[in-house]
């Protein structure tokens, strides 16, 4: 389980964290999502369990271990891998290329080309498996600047899980993406997920998609946490309602 502990971060009198408390993957391949109006705590909170941010105080438990010690790379070797909202992939190489610069990356054999020869064929075959669990075996000898906003996105987190994540962080995996193309992304994402019993947790502005998609649902609201729940609390909980929606009762 991936676990926040009494976070708070503050950047002069801001608080942009407040003893923020909440866990991620009671159950394997679950899909949180973490919701809040702007300014609300939610990227802060991501960047420090990992590790682009370091705590004023709290802690950041990996599967019953502190790891406020560990660099950001030195907790994607311990699984906990993180996707930007601005898509990270290196455009001008194929999409097989890519995900194969992230197999190797894995395995720490990106130094030279040559390094994987001894496994040539399980290296091609994990490229395999992602092209085709993330719907891109037809795209995979297109280069990744042509590709459509949905497909690039969909790229960067198949990169994402071919470090071999336990836990995957998104910021808003569905922005930019047009209306048609949202649906298949976080499907894919999200069967993905549960398939490799990979806990997924990501920000979202879209309640229709958290409505449809979460496990759970943490909302956040001026550093602190202000609901935790179902997606069910976005219809029933009256604050949220207020805070998310804007809806006065």
């Amino acid at each position: 389980m991936l676990e926040a502990r009494n976070l708070t971060k503050r950047f002069g009198k801001l608080v942009a964290t407040d003893d923020v408390t909440v866990e991620f993957g009671r159950e394997d391949g679950e899909m949180v999502f973490i919701v809040g109006p702007n300014g609300a705590g939610k990227t802060t909170l991501v960047n420090l369990l990992t590790g682009l941010l370091s705590p004023d105080s709290g802690s950041v438990v990996l599967d019953g271990t502190d790891i406020g010690g560990l660099r950001p790379d030195e907790r994607v070797h311990e699984g906990l891998v993180r996707s930007f909202q601005v898509v990270h992939v290196f455009e001008e190489m194929t999409v097989r290329e890519n995900l194969r610069t992230a197999v190797l990356s894995e395995r720490g054999k990106t130094r030279s080309a040559f390094s994987f020869s001894d496994e040539h064929e399980e290296v091609e075959s994990a490229v395999d498996d992602l092209l085709d669990r993330f719907r891109l075996r037809d795209r995979e000898h297109e280069v990744a600047e042509t590709l459509p906003h949905g497909d690039r996105k969909l790229l960067d987190v198949a990169m994402s899980f071919g470090l071999d994540p336990k836990y995957l962080l998104l910021d808003e995996p569905t922005a930019g993406v047009s209306a048609e193309e949202t649906e298949h992304v976080i499907e894919t994402i999200v069967e993905v997920g549960e398939a490799e019993g990979v806990t997924t947790v990501a920000i979202e502005h879209d309640m229709d998609i958290v409505s449809a998609y979460a496990d759970r649902v943490i909302a956040l609201h001026r550093g602190g946490v202000l609901g935790e729940g179902g997606p069910s609390i976005l219809e029933t909980d009256d604050r949220l309602r207020r805070v998310l929606l804007g809806v006065e009762e």
